[in-house]
Order: structure tokens, then C-alpha cells, then sequence
């Protein structure tokens, strides 16, 4: 796992030379190259190459590089993974997994595609988006810690409420409905029981910055350490909300002190700042503090 930060990752569509340049300039913590959903059928064999070769020329300053795959069923994906490997991406965007099993045999092809090409066992990591199929909603579970790769896992609802026939996944007031609510809580969920990060889904109302920064602040207090973008102006906002401010940092790094004075004389819990602390609270400081370790890192 990269030891900098995923705040934001960036989605650009992988055959637009535009937009491939303007996504160098952008602050987003990591670019995911699209050949899925923004590349048409008879275009991802044209678009592989293009991004080959802006792997292969922008390391990014040591920020994050994705490519975000067709899925192996497609008939596609092979061919994703075989002509981008040599670009050397940080790894591969991983969608609609309905099962461990599909992980696990992305994860073999890059085991011989990293031995050929003299890359390093195990540097490629997957990222998956492990709710975009009903049944791998349902197997989330082992989805999520089906490889060593997985470095994370995010979650989708377009898809899913495609195949679901979902009329409407929000209220009036634009809160998720059940079904999405549910998929996005067992995405946080199943990501700390693998030990692994979740990114929070996209937030497709692309002017409603105020609604995008809602959501973000709610996918925090969930245990989420980033966010998906689609549009440039939404990656401001969600490194914001995802970087610790200050104030947190100083009051986590003052409470591990006193944990460790505390320690040294047996005692366990103890009152701080008003309110009972223990175990948790500690481990919840650490958290701040390694997160905004890694966001100086990037």
C-alpha cells in the first residue's frame, strides 16, 4: 500500500488526450485512467495504449495511479490488464466483482504478468468496487479480503440499482434510500474487517458542492478515507474533508500523551477534557495522527 494519502481519486476517461493533460494539474491525491464505463466498446483496444503511454511518462510526483479495468467476463479486461502492466500503474480499479473468486483470478494474471515483465510480486494492487452486482453485495465480505492486493474497496450504485430496477436510489432531500445506505454501510464495515481502506462512492450532482461536502463529512464519521470524484471542481472539497484539521491533530497527539502518562501509573481510563476516555479513544487519536501523516506524505 502507498504511503500516501487516498483522499480523492480522480476518475478520467482513458482515451481523451484533454483530459488525460488536464488531470496532471488537478490536487487530487491519486488519477484512476478509465477503459470502462467512459470508453466505448470499440474504442478500449485504441484507448489501451494512450493510457500505456502516460503511465509510462508521468509518475505523478509519487501520487496514485489506477487503471480502472472492464471486467474479465467482458471479454476485455484481460487485454486491460496485459497492454497497460508495463506502465507499471500503482493498480488496477476492479469492477462489479461478484465473488472472491473473481478477485482471486485478477489477482493470478498479474502474478504472471508481473514475473514477466520483471515486476515486483505483489507491487500491483486492486482496488474494488465490490457492490455494483447484487450477489457481490452479498459476498462483500470475502470480496473484500479475497487477495493480499486489495488495498481497498469503494462501492457503486448506478449499477446496482440498474440491475436491481431501482426507480430512485435518494429521498426529496437527497439522502440515500435503504438499499444504498445499506451497500455504502457494509462497504465501511466489510473494509475494516479485511483491513483495508473504503473510499466512498461518487457523488454525481456535480454543482451542488454544498450536497458533496454533506456527504463527505457523513462518509468520515463512517470510517471512509476518501472519496471518488468525477468532476475537478469536487476535488477541493473532498481532500477538506478528509484531511484532519489542526485542532483534531493537536487534540489526538495531547490525548496519546496522556494515555502514555496515564499508562505508566496502571491507570487505563481516565477523564479528559471533560469526558471519560479508554482503549478506543486511543485508537481512534492514533488513526488522526497516521492519517495526517499520510497527508503530508503525498
Amino acid at each position: 500500500m502507498s504511503a500516501g494519502s487516498r483522499r480523492s481519486l480522480h476518475f478520467v476517461p482513458g482515451g481523451n488526450e484533454k483530459m488525460l493533460a488536464k488531470a496532471l494539474t488537478l490536487p487530487a491525491d491519486g488519477l484512476i485512467y478509465d477503459l470502462e464505463d467512459s470508453v466505448p466498446p470499440d474504442r478500449k483496444a485504441a484507448a489501451r495504449p494512450v493510457i500505456r503511454g502516460w503511465l509510462e511518462a508521468h509518475d505523478l510526483a509519487g501520487r496514485e495511479r489506477w487503471v480502472r479495468m472492464n471486467t474479465l467476463a467482458s471479454g476485455f479486461g484481460r487485454g486491460d490488464l496485459e497492454e497497460t502492466i508495463t506502465g507499471r500503474p500503482d493498480g488496477y480499479l476492479v469492477p462489479k466483482p461478484r465473488a472472491a473468486a473473481d478477485v482471486r483470478e485478477i489477482a493470478q494474471h498479474l502474478d504472471r504478468l508481473e514475473e514477466r515483465h520483471g515486476i515486483a510480486a505483489g507491487r500491483t494492487r486492486l482496488l474494488l468496487i465490490a457492490t455494483e452486482m447484487p450477489d457481490g453485495l452479498l459476498n462483500i465480505k470475502e470480496v473484500a479480503a479475497a487477495s493480499p492486493r486489495v488495498a481497498a474497496i469503494s462501492w457503486g450504485i448506478e449499477d446496482l440499482g440498474a440491475s436491481m430496477g431501482l426507480g430512485r436510489v435518494r429521498d426529496e432531500r437527497g439522502r440515500y434510500l435503504d438499499i444504498p445506505r445499506y451497500a455504502r454501510i457494509m462497504c465501511a464495515v466489510a473494509a475494516s474487517a479485511a483491513g483495508v481502506e473504503a473510499l466512498d462512492t461518487v457523488y454525481t450532482d456535480i454543482a451542488d458542492l454544498a450536497g458533496l461536502r454533506r456527504e463527505c463529512e457523513e462518509a468520515l464519521a463512517m470510517g471512509f478515507a476518501g472519496k471518488l470524484s468525477v468532476y475537478p471542481a469536487q476535488i477541493d472539497v473532498i481532500n477538506a474533508a478528509f484531511t484532519p484539521s489542526p485542532e483534531a491533530v493537536a487534540e489526538a497527539r495531547e490525548l496519546i500523551q496522556a494515555f502514555e502518562e496515564h499508562e505508566r501509573k496502571g491507570v487505563f481510563a481516565f477523564r479528559f477534557h471533560g469526558r471519560m476516555v479508554d482503549a478506543p479513544h486511543l485508537a481512534l487519536a492514533r488513526k488522526i495522527v497516521a492519517r495526517a501523516g499520510r497527508v503530508r506524505m503525498s
